[in-house]
Order: structure tokens, then sequence, then C-alpha cells
């Protein structure tokens, strides 16, 4: 999985996410997780993006709120000693649907994306920037505005994993639950034959105790289990890999 050519068939790969995608300095992450799985098993793609890097936590100064710092650091480093040429993508710390929903199509045409790996609506609902219903409408829009950029990109969009109860957001949960049943359904009716809209479940087999290291950020076991949920479609759905077992735990 190398630079790309003239000519080049090999389809560009971007993935779209908040802190859970981007990792924080010193993580595998689930990205990395994914590139080791494909690439261990010659599928011919291209991940791409307009960044490199994981989160520096300490890039954040005194009194930032850390959830989202006023100058995202975009190039931290990855678990020292792990070797990670496909490390491009497009996923930042704090990011929300309603935001991406407004640069992607721009996105698409520069990086001349086939395939959207979308991993994005936690912050939507526990900030409270949108209800369900209305970051289901900005999934419709994220949807088309791709399309407009490239009418045949192929999309895999996950759904909200829920964290563990946080007592300022009673109704999170709930609302991550409403979300998740009707993503489904949202996600049919937006899916074509000449450009699909696939649901990659993460929140159906996400233990927030057991998969996370702080409730909703993904220790080594939940970056296993995200990445093996989006190569199941990537390889069921658009055959790209023929995952028949687990992605590789650490390496």
């Amino acid at each position: 999985m190398g630079e790309p050519a003239i000519g080049d068939a090999t389809p560009n790969v971007m993935i779209v996410g908040d802190s859970i995608s981007q990792g924080r300095e010193g993580d595998y992450t689930w990205r990395y997780r994914l590139w080791r799985c494909l690439d261990e098993r010659g599928a011919d793609v291209r991940f791409v993006g307009p960044w490199t890097g994981t989160w520096v936590s300490s890039a954040v100064q005194p009194g930032d709120d850390p959830a989202h710092p006023a100058d995202p650091v975009h190039a931290g480093p990855y678990r020292r000693g792990i070797r990670f040429g496909g490390s491009r993508h497009y996923s930042c710390w704090g990011r929300r649907l309603h935001e991406a929903k407004d640069n992607i199509r721009d996105a698409v045409a520069t990086y001349d994306v086939g395939y959207l790996m979308v991993a994005l609506g936690f912050n939507d609902l526990a900030w409270g920037v949108s209800s369900p219903l209305r970051l289901l409408a900005d999934v419709g829009t994220f949807v088309g505005r791709a399309r407009e950029a490239n009418p045949d990109v192929q999309l895999l969009v996950a759904n909200v994993v829920h964290r563990t109860p946080l007592s300022d957001h009673p109704h999170l949960a709930g609302d991550i639950t409403f979300y998740n049943r009707e993503l489904a359904y949202r996600l049919a009716a937006l899916s074509t034959a000449r450009s699909k809209v696939v649901l990659v479940d993460l929140d159906g087999d996400w233990d927030p105790y057991g998969d996370a290291y702080d409730g909703v950020h993904p220790n080594s076991a939940g970056e296993i289990k995200i990445a093996n949920a989006f190569a199941g479609v990537f390889s069921s759905v658009f055959g790209h890999g023929r995952i028949l077992d687990p992605v590789p735990a650490l390496r």
C-alpha cells in the first residue's frame, strides 16, 4: 500500500472521525490495527487524508477544554516501535458530524476518495449540539455532499457507542439508543446500487467498561473491536481483504 501512481487503480480510503478514531499520543489506534489487517491480507487499498498522527494532549494549555482544544494537534506519535505506512486520515479530537458535513465534499474531491469510513456522532449528542433527529438529517447531508464530489463513493458508516454513565448527561444513553436504531433505516434509505451506504455496528459488541480506558475512548481491546467491525464490512460487502480471523492484537 504505497504512494499513488498515474493510472493506479488502487482505491483511496479515508477514515473520518473524532477522538475515537484519531487516538492520542502513544496509542496504536484502531486505524493502525485495520491497516495491519488489510496489509497482511494483501488488500490493495490506500489510506488518504490531510493528517498522519494522533492528538498530543500536552498541546492543551491551562484553562483549555481538553475535549476540544483550540488548536488540535494532528501529528502526534503512535505506540513506540510500530510502523504505520497507512496512517493518513481525516479524524480530529472533538469533531462533530454537524461540522464534518460542511467540508466532506472538498475532502472527497481533494483526495480522490473511493471509500469513506465514518465514525462520528458521539460528540454531537454528548455536547447537546444535535438531537438524534437532527443528527440523522446531518447524516443525509453528509452523504449527499460526499456524492457531489464523487457520485460513486462507497460509505461505511458506524453507529455511536454507548459510554459509561455521566451524571450531567442523564439522557445520553437513550439518545444514542434512539439514534442507532433509526440510523440503520436511514442508511438503508440512502444506499443506492451505485453508491452504497452500509452500517458498521460498533455498539452491538461494545463494552464501555472493558473496551475503553475512560468509558468511551478505546483501549487495545476496543481498538481491535472497532477495526474488526470495519474490516468485516469492508470484506463482506465490498470484497476487500477476505477477513476470516481477528485483527492482529498488538504488533
